[in-house]
């Protein structure tokens, strides 16, 4: 068989292309790319043909959930394999289900791989279920915490199992088991409470991670050993999409057993069509394998992105994060957005409504604190990237799963294992992109249904000349390295080389969340003059000095900054250069706001109304006076701590101080809480006034170090986030809870009255 893609679109040996797929299929199953191809073309264009064929498609791809038919001797084998894995296992798996099941049952440790259509989540819920004692769920990303959570809290209905984000002992009088759904860094509380905890099942989702070269990939590796040595008779599963060698899990961290395996399964439940298109927005389609599906390209005769948006469907367009930044997406796909017209949705307007309030900005262009994020909301357009704030992020994917999702502009944030699946995905950019990184985002073109018709999607490429290297793509295979990164030779990184010398040696502190290195420099005598001198600059009377006064003399704001930067610099070893000083006075300026209780939102406001200098505008304004020609302040972005070659430089340099955009301040307020506070310097601050507590029981320093680890030093309000209430949850439920301990939360009546939609975090503890 050779150049299907012309034979299918100009109707030529129909019947002989549907004889040889589906012979395929009944010998080999749905395992190839090409066939699949084949049968989302003759869907698209002989449809009529294709229901004749439909059930003997459904039958031999396995897809028995879609209730098919056996019409045929070959139909009924199948179909008599279908009623085994009913009686099985009283459920409609498919055999790749079915042998998932199979894998974790008999196995202490399985690992495998599948594509990201195989219904693996399914099989997890099930396995999660139905386990005794207690589950890790360890994830790479907190938004893939929340998709766990969400879809747990469905399924387990019984209020004596725990389903926490995070690793702690609460509400131990009625709860019998815990799921832990976390990070690799979340998870290194569970050692502390090891003890505590008799855990049956770990599983690791997405646990190519493991092959990250870094830091995360380092300490994923470490978790995996410590979760071993401290669970060994635990059963551990590993799942990953499109890899060809699963058994590295197994290699690279020694596990002993004979009852070990690992598994490659290539079926797939949805088809793909791959298609190009030109600068006129002309489509193209193409095959993979050239010596079946043909060398050359054929013209489309429709726009499968105007016809997928005026159907109601979703579009995912894989770009840069520059583009997003530079808006040039808007410019590139205007054709496209101008389709999208205003929503009327309630459930639209309320998702709109909860990141205005998180975020402060408005949709009205008029506004100041404009955010084309959330305007283009009210059209269906989603933008998404790592640096959107989580709790955005949470209510875009949840805005998408909706069905409110028209087009989205995302980073390769999405290819961490979020289940957003999209009609359409168009890559935009291939340059630069890790080809697991890029089969992951093709996997979410296409939506796995129930229905009684054979899913498929589209995945498109940005130009015909991208058509040689999205072929390599697609038919390399994934190999994740079989070393671990805790045994390869050191780098020229010396932070990397101590951080790994922890790991190994066991130095490495759960509780602080730093090396034994770092801690004694924390813990040194020559420090204690600078964080007394921080305590005193910070307090009055023991009581936290207001922002106001803190902030009033710029002379006292200076010699703060420079108590935190002496702090900084023996932790670090050596003074910091220029921009390196920007950024991290900009943190500390953040920090303090956050000590003094201000929001997200108060944040980006006080950030935008200085880098937009609204305040001497709204002065020019009240004069009568133009404000066209005010440049916007001088702007520190952020950027990464330690770095010697961070340059002196203003982000908003050359923009207009009106025309300064709030989505950017608000990327970036993001960046440095998450990025550089949360996972850098507020473990270094903790642990210094911690220890500095320690040695000099002065209290002060252990109210600014629970503040710089909870957001507050209340201890009422520290066990309301360890129930995993937010601040926000706090101030609307607080005055409902009587008491409120590590046994459980005890409520007074009134709680009755508060609307369901306010109780979502605390509905596991209501008896």
């Amino acid at each position: 068989m050779n150049n299907v893609v012309k034979k299918i679109l100009a109707g030529q040996d129909i019947e002989a292309i549907f004889d040889y797929v589906i012979d395929s299929l009944y010998k080999n199953g749905p395992i190839s790319v090409c066939d699949m191809e084949i049968l989302s073309l003759l869907k698209l264009y002989h449809n009529d043909i294709f229901e004749e064929h439909k059930n003997s498609i459904f039958n031999y791809m396995a897809l028995f959930y879609k209730d098919v038919k056996s019409n045929t001797l070959q139909e009924v084998v199948f179909g008599q394999y279908k009623k085994y894995l009913e009686e099985k296992y009283s459920k409609h798996y498919t055999p790749v289900q079915a042998n998932i099941i199979k894998g974790i049952d008999n196995n202490n440790c399985f690992s495998f791989s599948a594509p990201t259509s195989t219904g693996k989540s399914f099989v997890f819920m099930d396995k999660i279920l139905e386990t005794n004692n207690d589950v890790v769920v360890i994830v790479p990303s907190r938004a893939l915490i929340n998709e766990y959570y969400l879809k747990l809290n469905e399924s387990i209905t019984d209020k004596s199992v725990n389903i926490l984000t995070f690793i702690d002992k609460i509400n131990t009088r009625y709860a019998n088991r815990n799921v832990f759904i976390v990070t690799p860094e979340r998870c290194r509380e569970l050692f502390k409470l090891k003890n505590d905890f008799n855990v049956d099942l770990f599983l690791f989702d997405e646990a190519q991670l493991s092959d990250e070269n870094s830091k995360r990939g380092l300490y994923f590796d470490s978790i995996v050993r410590r979760c071993y040595k401290a669970y060994p008779d635990s059963k551990f599963v590993f799942a990953h999409p499109f890899v060809k060698n699963p058994e590295s899990q197994i290699e690279k961290n020694h596990f002993k057993s004979d009852n070990l395996l690992a598994v490659q399964f290539k079926q797939k439940s949805v088809g793909q069509l791959f298609l190009c298109a030109d600068d006129l927005w002309n489509y193209y389609h193409f095959g993979i394998d050239k010596s079946v599906m043909g060398k050359q390209k054929h013209l489309c005769p429709f726009d499968p992105i105007e016809q997928t948006i005026k159907n109601a469907g979703s579009v995912l367009f894989y770009v840069s994060k520059a583009k997003i930044y530079n808006k040039k997406f808007i410019t590139r796909f205007s054709k496209y957005i101008d389709l999208c017209d205003d929503i009327n949705d309630p459930k639209a307007d309320y998702y709109i409504q909860q990141i205005k309030e998180y975020t402060g900005g408005e949709t009205n262009s008029l506004r100041s604190h404009y955010s084309q994020l959330i305007s283009f909301l009210k059209r269906g357009i989603v933008i998404h990237h790592g640096s959107l704030p989580l709790q955005i992020r949470l209510l875009i994917e949840q805005f998408t799963k909706d069905g409110l999702c028209r087009l989205c502009f995302a980073t390769s944030t999405l290819e961490q294992g979020i289940n957003m699946p999209f009609d359409v995905v168009f890559l935009d950019r291939l340059d630069g992109s890790k080809p697991l990184a890029v089969k992951n985002l093709i996997g979410r073109a296409g939506r796995s249904s129930l229905s009684k018709e054979f899913d498929f999607g589209y995945v498109i490429v940005s130009s015909p000349g991208r058509m040689p290297k999205f072929r390599n793509i697609m038919q390399s295979d994934e190999i994740l390295d079989n070393v671990s990164l805790l045994e390869k030779e050191e780098t020229q990184d010396d932070d990397y080389n101590d951080f790994k010398k922890a790991i190994i040696n066991d130095t490495y502190s759960d509780e602080y969340n730093l090396t034994e290195k770092d801690l004694q420099k924390l813990s040194d005598d020559d420090i204690d003059s600078v964080i007394k001198d921080i305590l005193d600059s910070v307090f009055q009377n023991d009581s936290l000095i207001p922002l106001s006064v803190l902030t009033s003399a710029s002379q006292n704001r200076l010699e703060l900054y420079a108590h935190f930067q002496r702090l900084y610099c023996i932790y670090l070893g050596r003074n910091l250069e220029r921009g390196e000083q920007n950024v991290f006075n900009t943190a500390i300026k953040i920090i303090l706001w956050q000590v003094h209780g201000k929001t997200f939102k108060n944040i980006c406001w006080y950030r935008y109304a200085y880098a937009s200098k609204s305040h001497e505008r709204e002065n020019l304004e009240k004069l009568g006076q133009s404000t066209d020609r005010l440049e916007a302040a001088f702007f520190t972005e952020h950027k990464d701590l330690p770095d010697k070659g961070i340059n002196v430089y203003s982000k908003l340099n050359g923009i207009k101080a009106k025309d300064v955009d709030y989505d950017l301040i608000m990327f970036d307020t993001y960046d440095y809480i998450d990025k550089l506070i949360g996972f850098k310097l507020s473990d270094i601050l903790y642990a210094a006034f911690y220890k500095y507590y320690e040695r000099k029981t002065d209290l002060r320093a252990l109210k600014l170090a629970k503040i710089i680890r909870y957001g507050t030093d209340n201890e009422r309000h520290i066990w309301m986030l360890r129930y995993g209430m937010s601040f926000e949850d706090i101030e609307l439920l607080e005055k409902h809870i009587d008491d409120i301990n590590s046994t459980q939360i005890f409520f007074k009546d009134s709680i009755n009255s508060v609307p369901d939609e306010d109780k979502t975090s605390i509905l596991r503890f209501l008896n």
